[in-house]
C-alpha cells in the first residue's frame, strides 16, 4: 500500500509532536532523536517537515523540480542540510 504523503502532511498539523516524530521515524531512516534535533536546529514545523519528506520521496519528480519545491517550503533547505549532516 503506497504511503499517502498528503494525508501525513495534513495530519502533521494536528498530531502531537511525539506522534509526529514516531510516524516520521517509522517512514524514514531517521530516529526520533534525529527528528527532534532537526526540528530544533532548523525551526521547521511538522507540516513543512512532512512536505519536505514527501517531495524527496516523489520518484516521478526530477531533482531540479524537487529543489524548486523545497525552496518554497519554509526552512525546507535548512532541513535537508541538517539531514545531510547526519549522514556525513
Amino acid at each position: 500500500m503506497p504511503i499517502d504523503w498528503n494525508k501525513i502532511a495534513e495530519d502533521a498539523a494536528t498530531d502531537t509532536d511525539a506522534e509526529f516524530k514516531n510516524k516520521m521515524s517509522s517512514l524514514t531512516r531517521l530516529n526520533e532523536e534525529d527528528i527532534t534535533s532537526l526540528i530544533n536546529e532548523t525551526g521547521i514545523e511538522n507540516p513543512q517537515f512532512a512536505a519536505v519528506i514527501q517531495v524527496v520521496n516523489d520518484a516521478a519528480t526530477s531533482n531540479n523540480e524537487k529543489a524548486n519545491a523545497i525552496q518554497n517550503i519554509t526552512n525546507g533547505v535548512d532541513l535537508l542540510v541538517g539531514i545531510a549532516k547526519k549522514f556525513i
